[in-house]
């Protein structure tokens, strides 16, 4: 991770009062003015910067003045209608490249009282040129839309159909950034997601072309699969014993896939068969111990082979038990 030193820039605004008239507005004859005094001063910095230009916009309105920097200070006065403004200050090198700028900040001009506003200049912003390639993307066609997060700041993104490019350019503050992109469908609804974002470190250096490529992350995915065809139903099942103990046995079932056999059991013809070991037995017979209190008047046995892998396979005839 790269750090750099970032001189910080303060700009003092020191408005007086006075009341002039204007030759370039239209609307009234008389307009009050107030002359607006921007200072600022940097402690250190790298390259020299040798203008400070001052900015002040309001709609379609704009108010602009280039001063000099010498020895790391500046002052500029403008004649500005009371009100409220935005500023904004760029300093250029002798190119007429910025190096800093300020964040547009809301400027209230006052009438009859002075006004004093403090401003911190950063590192010149980068452009930023991002392109998401979704060659051989499974949803190439289905993504239409696009969220692109640097830290906490959120731009979106859309294409019209499959075949416009997928692109944005964006203007970003110099810094290290945690950084995502998320693909969307018709919407930006959560249900339309592609899939979650896998958030990135990158730097951004000021005042340059950046860019950035970024292709879906994926990973592959392996699929294998073999047919296990049911086992066939157990063949002489029998049922023996008078209560409270029922003997069931029965022929094997000759398979490779063979693990064992479950056992099944109902009292009535309006009940579904019941499972009576949990786990497959290898042998071919099962003792069932019933309750001599509470004997049944009949009870309908089924066996079926489980294979190795769990699937049970075809029941047997039933047999029918009573006391």
């Amino acid at each position: 991770m790269r750090k750099s030193s970032v001189p910080s820039v303060l700009l003092l605004l020191a408005t007086s009062l006075a009341l002039l008239t204007s030759a370039c507005l239209t609307a009234a004859p008389l307009t009050p003015l107030s002359p607006l005094t921007v200072v600022g001063s940097l402690d250190s910095t790298p390259v020299e910067v040798v203008e400070a230009r001052i900015i002040l916009s309001r709609g379609k309105h704009m108010v602009e003045t280039t001063v000099p920097v010498q020895n790391n200070e500046f002052q500029g006065v403008l004649q500005v209608p009371i009100g409220n403004w935005e500023l904004t200050v760029f300093l250029v090198d002798a190119e007429g490249m910025v190096h800093f700028q300020s964040k547009p900040q809301p400027v209230e001009i006052t009438y009859g009282r002075p006004t004093t506003v403090e401003l911190v200049l950063q590192p010149a912003a980068s452009t930023v040129h991002i392109t998401i390639d979704l060659d051989g993307y499974i949803f190439r066609k289905e993504a239409l839309r696009a969220r692109i997060y640097f830290n906490d700041d959120l731009y979106e993104v859309i294409r019209e159909d499959a075949d416009a490019p997928f692109e944005a350019t964006l203007e970003i503050s110099p810094g290290s950034y945690e950084f995502k992109i998320e693909l969307y469908t018709e919407t930006f609804h959560v249900g339309n997601r592609l899939g979650v974002g896998i958030w990135q470190l990158i730097d951004i250096a000021e005042n340059e072309e950046v860019s950035i490529t970024w292709r879906p992350e994926t990973e592959d995915l392996f699929i294998t699969g073999r047919v296990d065809t049911l086992l066939p139903a157990p063949a002489w099942l029998n049922v023996n014993g008078s209560g409270p103990q029922v003997e069931i046995t029965w022929a094997p079932v000759e398979h490779l896939n063979l693990q064992g056999y479950i056992v099944l059991a109902k009292n009535s013809p309006l009940e579904r068969f019941q499972p009576l070991n949990s786990i497959p037995i290898p042998t071919t017979s099962f003792l069932h111990t019933l309750d001599p209190e509470d004997l049944p008047s009949e009870i309908r046995y089924v066996v079926a082979a489980v294979s190795m892998n769990g699937f049970v396979g075809y029941y047997s005839t039933p047999q029918i038990w009573s006391p």
